[in-house]
């Protein structure tokens, strides 16, 4: 049916449906099963349980989203790069959405935070004070009577990391973190009552609107978050790991039924998915946009993995680099390769037999992994990165 609506009849699917895509930000994908309201809607509608994040730290991972690239191509690709985007040279999603008739608000924890071309309204919280579930319902009853594109970031998690581990920890010796995993765990796990009671107050507000049969609501992850797991990496964004990359995405599309996608697929996929769902396709985007439309796992006409490359650089851990992505890895086929530019050092795991990434077999040099390495080299090609392999 879905194949029906998005490739044979878009202009029903674009005079129709608004769309609401909500970054639930730091949310592990393990924890969804802690999460009642999120785990049945999981269960009930189009369920990407394999996505993989392209950069796992906010402002990389949503610039990304929003142009369907990767971090070195549209300019984001460091912390300190938050001010780097290529707007002149790239079409946002939201201005894809806004020439489409849209009217396109956003509400966000900054004004960095995602690309400012093409919203008709932006409007920025105060984490700190911000009471999410009033203020996005609120606006959701605000712009339910036009067509619209909203874009919600749910930071309640991140405010109280914030909080209770880097304020905690910062003065002392990071040792104790990483020997602490179950007070980790407890700790993260009381901010999931709050984030379920979210995603259930917008799915309230939309029926009581009357306007859940005509929007398509998305729910993603922009990256996930370390418990201790690893150490050096206390948050996210220092290492490519699947516990902070491996993250999901659940649509709730009017006339389609629950179907769960195992298959890989990347964030930057979201951009070119969602301009097909208002009638685009892609010759009518731009050549530059990396991502392809996820509508073939709706459809059942695609069922491959699609390779994933990822590209990271931390504000701390043991070799920050905030200036320049440093670190890299491509995942392909539940194998991973890695690549830390700054000590030059390369790790490889299969995840099928090593799913917590604590075996690296990178010296056993077998033809996989050279080939890898090959696809890594070209990635880092094809998105202009220069490393220390430049000169070797």
């Amino acid at each position: 049916m879905l194949k029906k609506i998005v490739l044979e009849n878009k202009l029903m699917m674009h005079e129709r449906y608004n769309i609401i895509l909500i970054t639930l930000d730091g949310l592990r994908k393990d924890r969804i099963e802690s999460c009642p309201t999120l785990k049945s809607l999981a269960n009930s509608n189009v369920y990407f349980s394999n996505m993989i994040t392209v950069s796992p730290y906010t402002l990389a991972s949503l610039h990304s989203i929003f142009s369907g690239m990767y971090p070195s191509l549209h300019g984001v690709n460091a912390y300190y790069n938050m001010f780097k985007f290529k707007k002149n040279e790239i079409t946002t999603l939201s201005q894809l959405l806004q020439k489409k008739g849209y009217y396109t608000c956003c509400d966000i924890i900054s004004d960095v935070i995602i690309p400012s071309s093409g919203f008709d309204e932006r409007n920025i919280f105060d984490e700190k004070t911000v009471n999410f579930n009033k203020r996005h319902t609120d606006l959701i009853r605000k712009l339910s009577d036009r067509k619209f594109f909203l874009f919600l970031h749910y930071t309640e998690p991140h405010k109280h990391l914030v909080d209770e581990v880097i304020q905690k920890y910062k003065n002392k010796d990071d040792a104790q973190y990483y020997k602490s995993q179950k007070e980790n765990n407890t700790r993260y796990d009381s901010y999931l009552p709050a984030l379920d009671k979210y995603v259930s107050d917008i799915i309230k507000t939309l029926d009581e609107s009357k306007i859940s049969d005509k929007t398509i609501l998305i729910f993603h992850a922009d990256h996930g978050t370390s418990v201790g797991e690893k150490i050096g990496e206390k948050f996210y964004g220092v290492f490519v790991y699947d516990y902070t990359i491996n993250v999901f995405s659940i649509m709730k599309i009017p006339g389609y039924k629950h179907k769960k996608i195992n298959s890989q697929c990347r964030t930057i996929d979201l951009y070119p998915t969602i301009a097909e769902f208002v009638g685009l396709t892609a010759a009518d985007l731009d050549d530059k946009v990396q991502g392809k439309t996820l509508s073939g796992f709706i459809d059942g006409s695609d069922v491959d993995d699609r390779e994933a490359f990822v590209e990271t650089g931390g504000l701390y851990g043991p070799w920050p680099s905030p200036n320049k992505h440093n670190v890299f890895c491509v995942k392909i086929n539940n194998k991973k390769l890695i690549y830390n530019d700054t000590p030059q050092t390369w790790e490889f795991y299969d995840l099928n037999t090593d799913p917590n990434e604590l075996n690296n077999v990178f010296d056993n040099n077998s033809q996989e992994i050279i080939e890898m390495k090959k696809k890594l080299l070209s990635y880092l090609k094809e998105n202009q990165i220069s490393t220390k392999l430049d000169s070797t």
